[in-house]
């Protein structure tokens, strides 16, 4: 069984974003770069809610090296003035990251709305993309429906998720906190393969996030990555991962990211884990039990991307 490991561990000068570097490659020639999700940080691909050894970790001891990010101005990530920061701040970060510091085609594994990141990356900086890996990831803009305002008095604002009828809270001068009803509900954090006492735990010590970045994920606020160019995503080996417990990522919208990324020459595929033999995964799969079972089909995945 895997352990959780020490790593190498450095900052991107340009936007000041933590990663660690577990492993070293053996006969897999490219990185894998982990980019967790909205409200979340890198420790998501680290350890488990049953605090055993995540993917990173679990990957590195099979021979891979795992690069495991914080967004730029979150988590461990260098401070950034939260009331300013959005995506095109963190995408420009993991360009640097990419451009400067990895500087060789890698395989991304993005989370949620880490999955916007992903596709502004395939885009801007296709000779060091590989493939990715997308696990409950984001679509790109493109696709997007508008979310609904229902009150906005400059500061705090009340909207409604277009693809989930979730209505989320926002103030525009912190750092922006999910609530229990998104946790619940929308994560799926109410599904069978949540580990006992993991949603109290989230509440009780919660990640934040940028309020820019969830205003534009729900679609209120221009500026979530759209792909203007897409001549990058010609033969790109691209992968979605979904669980049958997640309101965001439903087979109807992941097939519609499919439809998408396939119009612009992706190799795009839908891998719904329901049909892997693995029922009721959640939004956070990654750290659920079953984890493990759920790395295997993304292993999978991650091994046509040689």
């Amino acid at each position: 069984m895997s352990t959780i490991k020490k790593a190498t561990t450095g900052t991107e000068p340009t936007s000041g974003m933590y990663y660690e570097v577990l492993g070293s490659p053996t006969d897999y020639p490219h990185p894998i770069l982990f980019i967790h999700g909205g409200g979340g940080t890198g420790a998501y691909w680290r350890v488990t809610q049953e605090g055993t050894a995540g993917w990173a970790d679990q990957l590195a001891d099979r021979g891979y090296e795992a690069w495991v990010t914080d967004w730029a101005g979150s988590g461990r990530s260098s401070h950034r003035d939260v009331e300013l920061l959005d995506y095109s701040d963190v995408v420009e970060g993991y360009i640097h990251l990419l451009r400067d510091v990895i500087r060789r085609p890698v395989v991304i594994v993005p989370h949620s709305m880490g999955g916007g990141i992903a596709w502004r990356l395939v885009e801007r900086v296709p000779e060091l993309v590989a493939g990715v890996v997308g696990i409950a990831a984001a679509y790109p803009a493109n696709i997007q429906r508008s979310g609904t305002i229902v009150s906005d008095d400059g500061v705090n604002v009340e909207a409604v998720f277009a693809d989930t009828g979730l209505t989320f809270h926002v103030d525009r001068t912190k750092a922006y906190v999910y609530s229990r009803d998104y946790i619940e509900k929308q994560a799926g954090m109410d599904g069978p393969l949540i580990v006992e006492g993991s949603l109290e735990r989230m509440l009780r010590f919660p990640d934040a996030m940028a309020p820019r970045l969830l205003l534009q994920r729900i679609g209120v606020l221009e500026g979530m990555p759209i792909v203007q160019n897409p001549a990058g995503f010609a033969g790109k080996k691209v992968r979605l991962i979904a669980g049958d417990h997640d309101m965001a990522h439903t087979r109807e919208i992941e097939d519609r990211t499919v439809e998408l990324l396939r119009s612009w020459g992706a190799d795009a595929e839908l891998v719904w884990l329901a049909d892997e033999g693995l029922d009721g995964h959640s939004h956070f799969l990654m750290v659920e039990r079953k984890a493990a079972e759920a790395l295997a089909v993304v292993e999978r995945q991650i091994t046509l991307m040689r």
